[in-house]
């Protein structure tokens, strides 16, 4: 292999390994589920603190809030999945998330106050995430939509499949194309 293409493959894994520690919170999806029954299905995704992310496809009939998702999966799978909510005047707020050995729970503490489930949506799986400007409790869910939960990160969920693969894949496209020949 030449020195050029060797250096070459070496920028783009960089590049490749930047790309996704700026654009993704974390990248280690650990589980898959498929809860609930109905027409139309939602997806719930939960990264944790220790970079463990789980997604759920949560099926449905009916008009659903965001609250509802977790319901009908602490209810699917008592013992392995439970959250904590607490209320107030101007709505709900998730404090604690439990998935198996992996739990996260905090309201945003001291100095840096980002030790709370962040709370991300978007209307698909195309469309990107935006940091939602309403709780869960009144966010009305649409068939495709994702409701995306952070822990102690300000930022986006992570891509599910983590995007370092495929971006690499993609780079050495390009540089195996402009090879001279």
């Amino acid at each position: 292999m030449h020195r050029a293409s060797l250096v070459s493959i070496a920028a783009i894994a960089a590049i490749a390994t930047t790309f996704s520690a700026v654009t993704a919170a974390h990248a280690e999806l650990v589980g898959t589920y498929s809860v609930g029954s109905g027409a139309r299905t939602s997806y719930l995704q939960f990264d944790f603190a220790n970079s463990n992310t789980y997604l759920y496809a949560v099926s449905y009939d009916g008009t659903m809030r965001g609250a509802d998702l977790l319901a009908i999966v602490a209810s699917a799978q008592p013992g392995f999945f439970s959250y904590e909510t607490v209320s107030f005047s101007f709505g709900d707020a998730l404090l604690g998330v439990t998935i198996g050995s992996d739990t996260n729970a905090g309201f945003g503490t001291p100095p840096d106050y980002v030790d709370y489930w962040h709370y991300w949506t978007r209307d698909s799986e195309t469309t990107p995430w935006v940091a939602s400007l309403i709780g869960f409790a009144d966010r009305t869910v649409s068939n495709g939509s994702w409701d995306g939960w952070v822990f102690n990160s300000d930022l986006q969920p992570s891509t599910v499949p983590a995007p370092t693969a495929g971006v690499l894949l993609a780079l050495v496209g390009l540089t195996a194309r402009r090879r001279p020949r």
